[in-house]
């Protein structure tokens, strides 16, 4: 019994001195040199992408930048061009009316007395 309350004292004095000793640790220099701004611009362009000039204005058209495209797992690269300005056809095409329900008129006061203040026939189904 006194063997194990010793080894138990001696289980908590190392305890002790291992948690006085973690502070002292954090005072020395053995954190790698981490550069935190690499990894918060990774993946980002070094320089701006180099892009076409944007040509003057065509009417009925619609200037589209050259981009990637994704199709399933393979990428292709769209060179610009003009695409045909055809929103009013696709909206005339594609818009369809929608239909709000209406609430029923209200009851006028004329009408109010042919309403009976509560079923006359409750007690039948």
């Amino acid at each position: 019994m006194r063997l194990i309350q010793s080894l138990i004292s001696a289980g908590f004095a190392t305890a002790a001195l291992a948690s006085a000793s973690v502070p002292a640790l954090g005072f020395t220099d053995l954190t790698p040199d981490v550069d935190f701004r690499w990894y918060a611009n990774v993946g980002k362009p070094v320089a701006p992408l180099a892009s076409d000039p944007e040509p003057a204005p065509r009417a009925g058209y619609i200037w589209a930048p050259a981009h990637w495209e994704r199709h399933g797992a393979r990428r292709d690269w769209v060179a610009a061009h003009w695409v045909v300005d055809d929103y009013q056809e696709q909206l005339a095409q594609y818009a369809r009316p929608v239909d709000f329900a209406s609430a029923p008129a209200p009851v006028t006061s004329a009408q109010a007395a042919l309403v009976p203040a509560y079923p006359t026939d409750s007690l039948r189904r």
